[in-house]
């Protein structure tokens, strides 16, 4: 499957209303039957479908409440075809509340074969004020025990955090440098490491001065 670490459809800071839109490609020359399995927090999880014909392409707008029918909820959403067919995800989250106008940032769909145990975050800045918001997502069947090593630019500790993340789910935390009385740097890291299972670290960088918000994918330097 194709893994989006959070999806949603919620209030928040500021006055902002959070939408995601998703958007499917089908890269072949067949036709083939996406399923869309929304994993909502505290919730059961819902599944949709689509038959998409060859090198086409499928746009769920506002996905939360017009596909799945929850007018709040976040949660991970996975897509996936049958065997030998093909697809590609990503969405758009974005706020549609605010008097400074609509921003959002694109999330990548990776597939589950490309995501691994580690997350590898850097260059992050929280200073003028910037908001840095981390998390991860879990993939698997089972639950996993993440921790998120916060180091400096030169690698040096500077705050810890662990959370057992279900089945499907997520965690996230936002606005680290003002929850965790972190000094404003730039150059920050992240190291997100799994228990042994993949999972889908991420870090999402929100301007102070434009509200432009920056989606960072983990990579494993090691894979």
């Amino acid at each position: 499957p194709m893994v989006i670490p959070v999806i949603g459809r919620f209030p928040g800071s500021g006055g902002t209303q959070w939408r995601t839109d998703v958007f499917l490609g089908s890269p072949g020359s067949g036709t083939q039957v996406a399923t869309l399995r929304f994993y909502p927090t505290g919730g059961t999880v819902r599944t949709a479908t689509i038959t998409m014909g060859p090198y086409s392409t499928a746009t769920f707008p506002d996905i939360v409440l017009n596909t799945f029918g929850m007018d709040n909820a976040g949660g991970v959403l996975e897509v996936s075809v049958a065997a030998g067919f093909a697809i590609q995800a990503r969405a758009t989250i974005y706020n549609s509340g605010n008097p400074a106008g609509i921003f959002g940032q694109g999330v990548p769909g990776i597939a589950l074969d490309y995501l691994n145990r580690q997350a590898f975050l850097f260059g992050l800045s929280g200073i003028s004020g910037n908001r840095v918001n981390i998390g991860a997502a879990n993939p698997n069947d089972t639950p996993v025990l993440v921790n998120f090593y916060i180091n400096d630019a030169d690698g040096l500790g500077v705050y810890q955090l662990t959370a057992t993340i279900p089945a499907h789910g997520y965690v996230q935390y936002n606005d680290i440098f003002i929850t965790y009385g972190l000094a404003a740097r730039e150059g920050l890291q992240v190291d997100i490491m799994s228990s042994g299972l993949p999972i889908y670290g991420y870090s999402s960088e929100v301007r102070n001065d434009t509200g432009d918000a920056i989606f960072n994918f983990g990579t494993n330097p090691n894979a």
